[in-house]
């Protein structure tokens, strides 16, 4: 994108334009902090700061452009300033009008988890034989996924999506700017319960992603799930549904969990087979991988071709190793946490040596099911560690649970600092400690005292 482009989008919907010098914009930013000379910050107005405060900050910082809804103070020559009733819409506008510009196809990916890991398998094994634009990091919202599509450059053939919601209509409203002729739903679980108030909800809004769907695209989605397999039959589009069970087009064979060096299964689709070597940890991340190979199906790839490139991907897991000054690894899996992501978790947890230690916390969002899903959290953790630590008030329930299922070795802390002073304590040379909690959390401040450097 260039700033001529942003200037003449945004007058052609009637909002104020100071057009400077036309300059490449590289990408976007919402956080004036972190703008990067070249990316167009964005001003939007959230629940405690508004970005029309910082936009001479983002300007200094070598924004070209930025969307705003108040004028800068400042006087800024050579630079594109548009001014807009409402920033969101606006970039929403801006965002669709540069997709029809690029014509790409788009896919878009949801679920409860395993978005990411499925948007950059999805991304890196498209990019071996078409040039591929993907959303960077996690900006999959109302505000981020707009400023994704700052990235977008007029020579790429196909956008990869990642779409993700905390209240409702929100994917309704992604789709609405994205236009995905793909679409795919890896898993619908309890998350942002307190906010959207129902599974039926949150099951709704995950779906809403395939609904949108044109007659002529493709619908990739698993079919293994109770919540999802019902849409199959009311889309009017192309379905590949993939699974284990025989309901799905795309099946894979039983996981073989390799634990920290990844997973690996077979696949058929349409009479064809091949052979997936998945190199991110942790068996439960095969269905990203199989929606991987869906999107490139869909796309008119091979499924020879498709399975050999999610094989050779390359990507940066969620999941990060560190160590221990006393020579234990820590399964450093802060980033966030959901019943289905602190499940998969213990679950690779299980098939390492030495002691197994989980250190938990609260799992945010889930309203009158909190206590039921940390409870059920318990029983699973009683099956795959040899010791657990879990911290927090909303956490005593998993303690509870895992003794009760019969793991000895369970412990409450009220506080999350004392909980990895303890598992600090416990672990040595071999051993492995997971660390996962909501984001909200702030678990990894932890690290240095599990490291040993607090």
């Amino acid at each position: 994108m260039t700033t001529a482009f942003l200037a003449e989008s945004m007058r052609a919907r009637g909002h104020r334009v100071a057009e400077g010098e036309n300059a490449p914009i590289t990408g976007g930013a919402a956080d004036s902090r972190l703008t990067q000379p070249g990316e167009l910050f964005a001003a939007f107005r959230g629940e405690r700061l508004d970005g029309n405060d910082f936009t001479d900050e983002a300007l200094e910082q070598g924004a070209p452009a930025v969307v705003c809804e108040r004028a800068p103070r400042g006087d800024w020559p050579g630079r594109t300033v548009a001014v807009v009733e409402d920033t969101r819409t606006a970039m929403a506008e801006l965002g669709r009008d540069w997709l029809r510009q690029c014509d790409v196809r788009v896919a878009g990916i949801t679920g409860t988890v395993g978005k990411t890991t499925a948007k950059e398998l999805t991304a890196a094994a498209l990019s071996a034989r078409l040039p591929t634009h993907h959303s960077p990091g996690n900006l999959n919202s109302r505000e981020g996924l707009p400023l994704a599509l700052m990235s977008l450059r007029e020579d790429h053939e196909v956008s990869v999506l990642e779409m993700a919601m905390d209240s409702e209509g929100e994917i309704a409203e992604l789709c609405a700017i994205a236009e995905p002729s793909v679409g795919a739903v890896l898993n619908i679980g309890a998350t942002h319960l307190e906010k959207l108030g129902s599974m039926e909800a949150i099951e709704r809004e995950k779906l809403s992603l395939p609904r949108s769907l044109p007659r002529e695209g493709t619908a990739v989605v698993n079919v293994d799930d109770a919540r999802i397999a019902p849409v199959v039959d009311e889309l009017a589009c192309e379905v590949v549904g993939f699974g284990a069970s025989e309901a799905a087009r795309l099946r894979r064979g039983d996981v073989r969990d390799l634990g920290l060096e990844g997973s690996a299964f077979g696949v058929r689709y349409e009479g064809k087979q091949a052979d997936v070597r998945l190199h991110v940890p942790g068996a439960h991340l095969a269905e990203g991988a199989l929606a991987a190979i869906g999107i490139q199906l869909a796309l008119g790839v091979g499924l020879t071709e498709a399975a050999e490139a999610v094989s050779g991907a390359e990507i940066d897991g969620r999941l990060q190793m560190r160590h221990s000054a006393g020579g234990a690894r820590i399964l450093d899996d802060t980033y966030n946490a959901s019943p289905a992501s602190v499940a998969g978790a213990l679950e690779l947890l299980r098939g390492l040596g030495g002691r197994r230690i989980a250190l938990l916390g609260e799992m945010a969002e889930l309203g009158e099911r909190s206590v039921e899903e940390h409870r059920r959290i318990g029983a699973v953790a009683a099956g795959c560690c040899d010791v657990l630590v879990a911290a927090g008030e909303a956490c005593r329930a998993v303690a509870e649970e895992a003794r009760a299922a019969g793991l000895g070795e369970s412990h409450w802390f009220a506080t999350k600092d004392e909980a990895a002073a303890f598992a600090a304590s416990l672990a040595g040379d071999g051993d492995h400690i997971l660390l996962k909690a909501s984001r909200g959390q702030a678990f990894e401040e932890l690290i240095p005292m599990l490291e040993g450097r607090a």
